[in-house]
Protein backbone atom coordinates (compact mmCIF):
# COMPACT_ATOMS: atom_id res chain seq x y z
CA UNK A 1 0.00 0.00 0.00
CA UNK A 2 1.36 3.85 -0.87
CA UNK A 3 3.25 4.96 1.99
CA UNK A 4 4.86 8.69 2.79
CA UNK A 5 0.90 9.88 2.61
CA UNK A 6 0.38 12.58 4.74
CA UNK A 7 -3.24 13.17 4.56
CA UNK A 8 -6.60 10.81 3.56
CA UNK A 9 -9.06 12.36 2.83
CA UNK A 10 -12.38 9.97 3.73
CA UNK A 11 -16.02 10.35 3.09
CA UNK A 12 -18.64 10.66 0.49
CA UNK A 13 -18.73 12.47 -2.69
CA UNK A 14 -18.24 16.03 -0.70
CA UNK A 15 -14.75 14.66 -0.41
CA UNK A 16 -14.36 12.97 -3.64
CA UNK A 17 -14.92 15.64 -5.29
CA UNK A 18 -12.49 17.74 -3.95
CA UNK A 19 -9.34 18.43 -6.12
CA UNK A 20 -7.53 18.41 -2.49
CA UNK A 21 -3.95 18.13 -3.90
CA UNK A 22 -4.66 21.65 -6.04
CA UNK A 23 -6.72 22.95 -3.46
CA UNK A 24 -4.01 22.68 -0.42
CA UNK A 25 -1.14 22.61 -2.83
CA UNK A 26 -0.02 19.16 -0.98
CA UNK A 27 1.44 16.61 -3.40
CA UNK A 28 1.10 13.58 -0.65
CA UNK A 29 -2.57 13.36 -0.51
CA UNK A 30 -5.12 10.13 -0.78
CA UNK A 31 -8.97 10.77 -1.65
CA UNK A 32 -10.79 7.97 -0.56
CA UNK A 33 -14.17 9.41 -0.85
CA UNK A 34 -16.81 7.72 -2.60
CA UNK A 35 -20.09 8.92 -4.23
CA UNK A 36 -23.13 8.49 -2.61
CA UNK A 37 -21.09 6.94 0.46
CA UNK A 38 -22.86 5.80 4.02
CA UNK A 39 -20.89 5.87 7.04
CA UNK A 40 -21.56 1.93 7.30
CA UNK A 41 -19.17 1.82 4.11
CA UNK A 42 -17.07 3.95 5.42
CA UNK A 43 -16.76 1.61 8.23
CA UNK A 44 -15.77 -1.02 6.18
CA UNK A 45 -13.03 1.23 4.40
CA UNK A 46 -11.48 2.39 7.62
CA UNK A 47 -8.70 -0.62 7.19
CA UNK A 48 -7.31 0.62 3.65
CA UNK A 49 -6.51 4.05 5.62
CA UNK A 50 -4.94 2.09 8.39
CA UNK A 51 -2.77 0.33 5.23
CA UNK A 52 -2.12 3.56 4.07
CA UNK A 53 -0.88 4.64 7.52
CA UNK A 54 -1.15 8.48 6.51
CA UNK A 55 0.04 11.10 9.33
CA UNK A 56 -3.86 12.39 9.07
CA UNK A 57 -7.42 11.63 7.88
CA UNK A 58 -9.94 14.15 7.03
CA UNK A 59 -13.50 12.58 7.76
CA UNK A 60 -17.08 13.84 6.16
CA UNK A 61 -19.20 11.18 5.63
CA UNK A 62 -22.89 11.49 7.28
CA UNK A 63 -25.48 13.43 5.39
CA UNK A 64 -26.51 10.74 2.76
CA UNK A 65 -27.49 8.54 6.11
CA UNK A 66 -29.40 11.90 7.16
CA UNK A 67 -31.13 12.32 3.67
CA UNK A 68 -32.36 8.48 3.20
CA UNK A 69 -33.43 8.77 6.91
CA UNK A 70 -30.84 6.02 8.67
CA UNK A 71 -31.70 6.36 12.29
CA UNK A 72 -29.81 8.98 14.05
CA UNK A 73 -28.14 6.27 16.44
CA UNK A 74 -27.04 4.16 13.88
CA UNK A 75 -25.15 7.06 12.26
CA UNK A 76 -23.54 7.94 15.39
CA UNK A 77 -22.21 4.32 16.09
CA UNK A 78 -20.88 4.39 13.28
CA UNK A 79 -18.91 6.82 13.49
CA UNK A 80 -17.53 6.30 16.83
CA UNK A 81 -16.60 3.06 15.40
CA UNK A 82 -14.77 4.85 12.67
CA UNK A 83 -12.82 7.29 14.47
CA UNK A 84 -12.33 4.28 17.36
CA UNK A 85 -10.65 2.74 14.62
CA UNK A 86 -8.56 5.28 13.72
CA UNK A 87 -7.17 6.43 17.16
CA UNK A 88 -6.16 3.07 18.20
CA UNK A 89 -3.83 3.39 14.97
CA UNK A 90 -2.68 6.84 16.46
CA UNK A 91 -3.72 8.91 13.24
CA UNK A 92 -4.40 12.41 13.77
CA UNK A 93 -8.17 12.95 12.71
CA UNK A 94 -10.02 16.27 11.73
CA UNK A 95 -13.59 15.77 11.58
CA UNK A 96 -16.00 17.81 9.45
CA UNK A 97 -19.25 18.99 11.11
CA UNK A 98 -21.93 17.63 8.52
CA UNK A 99 -22.45 20.64 5.68
CA UNK A 100 -25.66 22.00 5.76
CA UNK A 101 -27.73 21.50 2.24
CA UNK A 102 -30.69 23.69 0.82
CA UNK A 103 -32.91 20.98 2.19
CA UNK A 104 -34.63 22.78 5.69
CA UNK A 105 -35.59 18.91 6.59
CA UNK A 106 -32.51 17.74 5.99
CA UNK A 107 -30.37 20.56 7.62
CA UNK A 108 -32.63 20.02 10.53
CA UNK A 109 -31.39 16.53 11.07
CA UNK A 110 -27.24 17.85 10.25
CA UNK A 111 -27.89 20.40 12.94
CA UNK A 112 -29.21 17.84 15.57
CA UNK A 113 -26.09 15.27 14.62
CA UNK A 114 -23.31 17.64 14.20
CA UNK A 115 -23.85 18.58 18.45
CA UNK A 116 -23.73 15.02 18.86
CA UNK A 117 -20.23 15.05 16.75
CA UNK A 118 -19.23 18.07 18.29
CA UNK A 119 -19.57 16.55 21.70
CA UNK A 120 -17.76 13.29 21.27
CA UNK A 121 -14.97 14.61 19.56
CA UNK A 122 -14.13 17.44 22.03
CA UNK A 123 -14.58 14.05 25.04
CA UNK A 124 -12.29 12.25 22.96
CA UNK A 125 -9.91 15.21 22.16
CA UNK A 126 -10.26 14.81 18.84
CA UNK A 127 -9.95 17.95 16.27
CA UNK A 128 -13.75 19.39 15.00
CA UNK A 129 -13.91 21.85 11.90
CA UNK A 130 -17.37 23.09 11.73
CA UNK A 131 -17.82 25.83 8.70
CA UNK A 132 -21.43 25.91 8.53
CA UNK A 133 -21.49 29.46 9.24
CA UNK A 134 -19.42 30.70 5.97
CA UNK A 135 -21.45 28.42 3.70
CA UNK A 136 -25.07 29.57 5.28
CA UNK A 137 -27.35 32.22 4.29
CA UNK A 138 -29.72 34.25 6.10
CA UNK A 139 -32.35 31.62 6.09
CA UNK A 140 -29.80 29.07 7.30
CA UNK A 141 -29.36 26.94 4.23
CA UNK A 142 -26.60 26.32 2.19
CA UNK A 143 -25.59 29.66 -0.21
CA UNK A 144 -26.95 29.34 -3.72
CA UNK A 145 -23.50 30.10 -4.83
CA UNK A 146 -21.64 27.64 -3.27
CA UNK A 147 -23.24 24.28 -4.31
CA UNK A 148 -23.98 22.96 -7.54
CA UNK A 149 -27.23 21.16 -6.66
CA UNK A 150 -28.30 22.23 -3.01
CA UNK A 151 -26.12 19.59 -1.62
CA UNK A 152 -23.06 19.35 -3.80
CA UNK A 153 -20.54 22.12 -3.65
CA UNK A 154 -19.36 24.62 -5.96
CA UNK A 155 -15.74 25.48 -6.33
CA UNK A 156 -15.83 28.44 -4.71
CA UNK A 157 -17.11 26.56 -1.44
CA UNK A 158 -14.08 24.08 -2.01
CA UNK A 159 -11.90 27.09 -1.77
CA UNK A 160 -13.32 28.02 1.59
CA UNK A 161 -13.28 24.40 2.83
CA UNK A 162 -9.96 24.36 2.30
CA UNK A 163 -8.10 27.85 3.52
CA UNK A 164 -10.24 26.29 6.51
CA UNK A 165 -9.17 23.13 6.93
CA UNK A 166 -5.70 24.18 6.06
CA UNK A 167 -5.30 26.45 9.05
CA UNK A 168 -6.27 23.54 10.95
CA UNK A 169 -3.62 20.69 9.25
CA UNK A 170 -0.87 23.90 9.64
CA UNK A 171 -1.06 22.82 13.65
CA UNK A 172 -1.05 19.40 13.24
CA UNK A 173 1.72 18.12 10.41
Amino acid sequence: MKKNIDIVFLGDSLINRGDWKTLLKEEHIVNLGVEADLTSSVLKRVDTVLEIEPKVVVLMIGVNDLCISTPMEDVYENYKKILKKLENSHIKIVVNAIFITQMPSVNKKVLTFNKLLKEYCKKQNILFLDINEAFENEKKLLKEELTTDGLHLGQKAYKVWAYKLNKFLKEII
